[in-house]
């Protein structure tokens, strides 16, 4: 009767081990094992500051502070996260939302005139006359 008890807690033991090592990987607001095909899990490792996570909407890396405990799937090299689809894409592929300018072609800015005053500073005469007035 022994033997079956032990062999018993130890099937217990052992289905309940495998039950707590599965990964919980974030993407598309869900929990997933693993990630899917040109991603690679990204974790935090309470060490450094973590990084966002490149998307067509905002395709620059920056840090956003100091995080604990989580892990996301995150695209592979130069690709980024189309966020309505789930895929990773080149940033050139990505769906445009608003009209792009085409390359060469940019808005020409009118030159500074050396040593102007902009509009904002200069002084008008009648200012100097509230100074003057008497309350």
């Amino acid at each position: 009767m022994a033997l079956p008890v032990v062999v018993l807690i130890s099937f217990l033991y052992l289905a309940n081990g495998y039950q707590y090592q599965t990964q919980c990987l974030l993407f598309n607001k869900k929990c997933v094992s693993f990630c899917p095909r040109q991603m690679h899990p990204y974790h935090t490792r309470c060490d450094r500051n973590t990084v966002s996570q490149r998307t067509c909407d905002s395709p620059h890396i920056f840090e956003i502070g100091y995080t604990c405990g989580w892990s996301r799937c995150d695209c592979n090299g130069e690709l980024v996260l189309d966020e309505d689809t789930g895929d990773c894409i080149t940033l050139e592929s990505c769906p445009s939302k608003f009209h792009k300018t085409r390359k060469g072609r940019r808005r020409r800015r009118k030159p500074r005139k050396p040593y102007g005053l902009s509009r904002q500073l200069r002084i008008h005469e009648d200012d100097d006359n509230v100074d003057k007035m008497v309350l």
